[in-house]
């Protein structure tokens, strides 16, 4: 079975103190620091993907010997407002087509696109049935890009203090399938799943059919082992679904950004190389 393949997310963007990247500066910086940590790939957070030059990323990803697995969304609802369920289709059609320039920009440098804030919030329950169609309806423009694109968008459930509906990888896994894509996948993120998934070593193996992407991230949003989720569960789980992904690492970066990114892919090997041992029948083959 391949060994797992652990990556950062990085960021050139200002954001806030509470926001979950290690790695913040130019991505020059963030890229050089990565590699020395010893990571396999970083995750871009970034808004206005258009105006990122290709060439210069895909000479960061040579120089450094680092891939970029994923492009993540978020800042283009919590920093530029846009949301598939706005309710101008105006600013439906925004956000579809600003999708639509991340997934040009993962196909150029071989990237998945993760989905997840860009649902928005729903402001008024009552109106929970048409707003699904409504988000159902414009993923699905999304994916007609994704699919021609030959890039895969990954959907992420996300707790319910953030986002107020589909928190759970039950509910997730349910949205994933109504979309019904061949390009449209399931995230796991573990800070997530700690507050809607109980036993997430069962969550994970019930949806290893779809889960393609993974975030590691503690209960408290600090680096794996920095508070109280059961980490050793969770590698189990990947290892015994046969998944060889990415795990990316979505922390804050208290004090030291460097550091904590230095522990959380140092526990993160260590975890998956005692579940191997045990696999093999400790003879460490």
């Amino acid at each position: 079975m391949e060994r797992l393949k652990y990556a950062v997310s990085i960021t050139d963007e200002a954001v806030g103190v509470n926001t979950p990247i290690m790695l913040h500066g130019s991505f020059e910086e963030c890229f050089r620091t990565a590699a020395e940590c010893g990571y396999d790939g970083v995750e871009l957070q970034i808004k206005d993907p258009a105006a990122r030059s290709i060439s210069q990323l895909k000479q960061l990803m040579r120089d450094y010997r680092l891939a970029v697995p994923a492009i993540t969304t978020g800042s283009e609802y919590f920093g530029n407002g846009l949301s598939l369920i706005d309710e101008d289709p105006a600013g439906q059609q925004q956000a579809i087509d600003r999708l639509g320039q991340h997934i040009d920009l993962a196909a150029e440098l071989g990237s998945m696109v993760l989905l997840g804030s860009m649902r928005g919030v729903i402001t008024d329950l009552s109106l929970y049935g048409e707003i699904m169609e409504r988000l159902v309806r414009n993923v699905k423009k999304v994916q007609e890009k994704a699919e021609a694109s030959g890039v895969d968008v990954v959907f992420e459930p996300i707790n319910l203090y953030v986002i107020n509906y589909i928190n759970s990888m039950d509910e997730g896994a349910d949205f994933v399938k109504n979309v019904a894509s061949p390009r449209f996948w399931l995230m796991a993120d573990t800070h997530h799943m700690r507050i809607h998934d109980g036993d997430m070593y069962e969550s994970l193996i019930r949806h290893k059919d779809l889960i393609r992407y993974v975030h590691y991230s503690d209960g408290n949003r600090y680096y794996p082992g920095g508070g109280n989720i059961d980490f050793l569960a969770c590698t189990k789980a990947l290892l015994d679904m046969g998944y060889s992904g990415w795990v990316t690492m979505e922390c804050l970066a208290l004090t030291d950004g460097k550091l904590c990114a230095k522990r959380a892919l140092d526990y993160s090997r260590h975890l998956e190389e005692a579940c191997r041992a045990v696999m093999d029948g400790g003879t460490g083959a």
